[in-house]
């Protein structure tokens, strides 16, 4: 009885509502029910199904921002394919964005309303919002791995760089749970669903208080343990500043301090070499003005003479 006074709370109707609302979209009709102490594991469970889609829209977010520098090769594969230039990629990462911080929105709907001791009740659109977040991120997911697979040791060396970042967030989440988690458990009037909302809750803890003896950083390192700085490469020159493989692109990774060049040659078919990356004209030249029957020929194909006939550099400004 005196446990039960001491957890008396003061009542936050309107504050509850809103919840609800956003929540369930029930704003006019909405009763309050409170959720009896001990008995809301299940439904509980069963309602959080948003956990899911947050997972793995979390973890195609961090995957795909972590391939930033593979986006310039992302928008030319859909070039290729579809025929005109947009920055998909862009695109892709506002849309994960979008996404993830929908489904973050609907879960710390649920954490409220359940530190207010209500029960969960997710509208259908949500259900169907979430059905979509989570089938969007296992597709965007699963075809990334098969065309670009070697994004996944992108990932994996990143964690080098921003474990650190991510361990603090995930102590910091941990903390914000622990109010809704401590209130459940008190309330709750038999011992094992005691151990059952606390004890993962703890061992979750414990883990990320042991995470850091098994860590290892670059990012973490003793003054004057840090190897020598990288040798910076231009890789077609600078092919975000000026057209690629061309002289101005060269002087470009020349002003920015960079050590060296790499670029991409191919014979034509009168046997003098050029600067040329593609196995066709069409990406890096105007050959579609000038020839626009040629446009899927092989590059090595052409004379020079006809290599003459050609603007590499226009397409940069379009």
């Amino acid at each position: 009885v005196v446990r039960r006074r001491l957890l008396q709370r003061y009542e936050h109707q309107p504050f509850i509502s809103c919840l609800a609302g956003f929540y369930s979209c029930r704003w006019k009709r909405y009763q309050r029910r409170k959720t009896e102490p001990g008995k809301c594991c299940c439904k509980t469970v069963k309602e959080l199904r948003a956990s899911r889609a947050f997972c793995f829209s979390l973890v195609f977010l961090y995957m795909w921002g972590e391939a930033k520098n593979d986006y310039n090769n992302f928008d030319w594969y859909n070039y290729g394919n579809l025929g005109f230039w947009f920055l998909w990629s862009l695109v892709l990462l506002i849309v994960a964005a979008i996404l993830f911080m929908y489904i973050t929105l609907l879960l710390v709907l649920a954490m409220c309303l359940l530190a207010e001791g209500q029960q969960l009740y997710l509208h259908w659109s949500h259900k169907i919002g979430t059905f979509l977040v989570l089938g969007f991120s296992i597709t965007a997911l699963f075809i990334l791995s098969v065309l670009w697979g070697d994004q996944w040791k992108t990932v994996r060396l990143s964690f080098q760089i921003t474990a650190p970042y991510l361990h603090i967030g995930a102590i910091t989440l941990m903390v914000l749970l622990s109010w809704p988690v401590a209130l459940h458990a008190i309330r709750a009037d038999k011992k094992v669903v005691q151990v059952i909302i606390v004890g993962p809750y703890l061992a979750i803890l414990l883990f990320l208080f042991l995470i850091p003896l098994g860590m290892y950083s670059p990012c973490i390192r003793e003054m004057g343990t840090l190897g020598p700085k990288p040798a910076l490469i231009g890789h077609r020159g600078a092919p975000m500043l000026a057209p690629e493989n061309t002289e101005m692109s060269f002087q470009k990774t020349i002003e920015h301090g960079g050590d060296g060049l790499e670029t991409d040659v191919t014979i034509s078919y009168d046997g003098i070499p050029f600067l040329m990356h593609d196995s066709t004209l069409r990406r890096t030249t105007n050959i579609k003005e000038v020839y626009p029957n040629d446009t899927a020929q092989n590059a090595a194909l052409f004379s020079w003479d006809t290599l003459e006939e050609l603007n590499a550099g226009t397409w940069f400004l379009k």
